[in-house]
């Protein structure tokens, strides 16, 4: 197999901590497996942009277009203003047409004690894909400001509204999943009423799945009551940011959730859904599980490796019954409890130690 090119884009605040628990998933593939890669450095984010004066230097991007997929942390500073290290992300998606964001959120048996609903609304459990459109609507940033007003403008092109929701249908053939939804304000906003009526007419092509179309505002509240109803959604670019959030909270934390920034025919970016959290770095105590899925999301994606993210998988669930960081510790401390409180590298040793067994099978 030929040697894969990772670029590492660590950031700021927690995300080096946990980015070096997902390299160390991807270097243990390299003992029991064909993978070789080759990992590249490409600095970016709210520090760098201090030292350098750009939040993406070209020669991190340079780096980023000549490698097979990229591992990213998060990025975003406290005493910078808003949003200036952010657009780093902007621009990676946008300069390598990462159109689809994937964002899966399942629960894990194990952790049915830190969903915050109760188990009416949980019953068989929670697996949710929300396919959120990435390169358009009102994060492409078409707008301004000035000390009396701000605007921003929503638009959307047929070629990229058919190819997200492509996307999730085939997505959902895939998986096996037997409806897909999605998700608009179509009763109000022309960009969903052209959204619905794209969905409705590509859906015809796939008699097989069965098809339903939501308002935002009450799929917010379906994903409440029938969460466990739900497996693929597909939505535009903010609607998809808020509810995938909402969806990775009812798994137990946002440290649990992995994404995608996915071009099916170029170069991916794989990253955790929370964001640097710079009150709690340097301490150790971040979740990695959420970077290591999206290690898994990688090899699924970029590699079309199906054999080896099953065994990270069931690694993470089995390490979730003997340790766990502090934000999917029980609510509830009993003289019971056997669970280890284990900090950032600890829980990356963890899984790496029962991925290994399987690997040695």
């Amino acid at each position: 197999m030929p040697r894969k090119i990772i670029a590492i884009a660590k950031g700021d605040g927690v995300g080096p901590e946990v980015v070096n628990e997902g390299i160390k998933i991807l270097k243990v593939l390299e003992k029991y497996s064909d993978y070789s890669f080759d990992f590249v450095e490409t600095p970016l984010g709210g520090q760098v942009l201090k030292d350098t004066g750009t939040n993406l230097p070209t020669k991190s991007f340079d780096l980023m277009k000549k490698s097979d997929a990229i591992l990213f942390g998060a990025i975003g500073l406290p005493d910078l203003p808003l949003g200036v290290a952010e657009t780093a992300i902007l621009k990676i998606r946008h300069g390598l047409n990462q159109y689809v964001n994937l964002r899966p959120a399942k629960l894990y048996e194990p952790l049915r004690d830190k969903c915050p609903l109760k188990e009416e609304y949980i019953q068989n459990g929670i697996d949710i894909t929300t396919i959120r459109e990435n390169t358009e609507g009102l994060y492409a940033k078409i707008g301004k400001k000035d000390v009396n007003s701000a605007e921003n403008l929503m638009r959307y092109s047929r070629t990229a509204v058919e190819r997200l929701i492509k996307y999730g249908f085939e997505y959902a053939m895939r998986k096996g999943h037997s409806e897909v939804i999605s998700v608009d304000k179509a009763n109000l906003l022309e960009c969903s009423q052209f959204w619905r009526e794209i969905y409705q007419d590509i859906g015809q092509n796939y008699p097989s799945l069965t098809q339903k179309n939501f308002y935002v505002d009450a799929f917010c509240q379906w994903l409440i009551r029938k969460p466990y109803t739900v497996q693929t959604v597909v939505t535009e670019n903010m609607f998809g940011d808020i509810i995938s959030d909402e969806a990775a909270y009812l798994i137990g934390s946002l440290g649990m959730a992995a994404s995608g920034n996915i071009n099916p025919d170029g170069i991916s970016m794989y990253e955790p859904i929370h964001g640097s959290a710079p009150d709690i770095a340097g301490q150790g105590i971040a979740n990695p599980i959420g970077t290591i899925l999206s290690v898994k999301l990688m090899l699924e994606e970029s590699f079309q490796d199906d054999h080896f993210g099953p065994l990270i998988e069931d690694s993470i669930v089995e390490s979730l019954g003997i340790g766990r960081t502090l934000d999917i510790l029980p609510l509830v401390s009993s003289a019971n409890s056997h669970f280890k409180t284990l900090n950032t590298q600890e829980m990356g040793d963890l899984i790496l130690a029962l991925l290994q067994k399987r690997l040695k099978v």
